[in-house]
Parts: structure tokens; C-alpha cells; sequence
């Protein structure tokens, strides 16, 4: 059961991910001002994490062992991220994904602690 908490909030992120490779694209074409390539580089990794936490979502949802450290890292990662976005205006966007980063991470150590090895 935690591993679907877990596979739940990664999967949530990476339709995040997947947003914003979308959008990005979008909004250097609003506006000349933008670097169109930078943009599109950011989309296509983006779009990379997209499909990264994709697949460790769909393993965490399975029971799989291998998408545990790939989750721990991102969510790791993330946290700072959050932190930052929180302190610097984004507040509720920053809470949100830091909670839910603690609970995923929470949920992580708990399916490898009840998980058949």
C-alpha cells in the first residue's frame, strides 16, 4: 500500500513534467522576447523526467524494487526545489509539492521496509 501512495504523488509529478514540456514550447512562441531554443531544450527535458518518473511510478505500482532509488533521488532533489519555491513567493505551490515530496519519501522507506527482498 505505501508503494502506491508513492507511485501515485510520482505519477502526479511527472504529469507535471509533462505540462511543462508542453507549455514551455507554447510560451516561447507567445513571445519573441523568449530564446526559442532554450526553451525547447528545456522541453525535451522535461520531457525526459516526464517519462523517467513515468516509468518508476508504474514500477513503484507494481511493487518493484528498482524504482525505489530512483524515487528517493528525485524526491531528494525536489526538496530543495520546493523549499525555494516556497520562501520565494510560490508558497502554495512550494508547501504542496513539499509535502507531498515528504510523504512520498515516507512512503518509499516504508514499502522497503515491508516489502519481500
Amino acid at each position: 500500500m505505501p508503494g502506491r501512495v508513492a507511485a501515485t504523488i510520482i505519477a502526479v509529478q511527472a504529469m507535471g513534467c509533462a505540462a511543462l514540456a508542453v507549455a514551455f514550447p507554447i510560451a516561447a512562441a507567445h513571445d519573441p522576447g523568449l530564446s526559442t531554443a532554450s526553451h525547447v531544450m528545456f522541453s525535451i527535458f522535461a520531457g525526459l523526467f516526464a517519462a523517467g518518473l513515468g516509468f518508476a511510478a508504474r514500477g513503484l505500482w507494481r511493487g518493484l524494487s528498482w524504482p525505489r532509488t530512483a524515487s528517493v533521488v528525485w524526491l531528494v532533489v525536489l526538496l530543495p526545489v520546493a523549499w525555494t519555491m516556497a520562501q520565494s513567493g510560490w508558497r502554495l505551490p512550494g508547501l504542496l509539492m513539499l509535502g507531498s515530496s515528504l510523504v512520498a519519501l515516507v512512503a518509499v522507506a516504508a514499502e522497503s521496509t515491508c516489502a519481500p527482498q
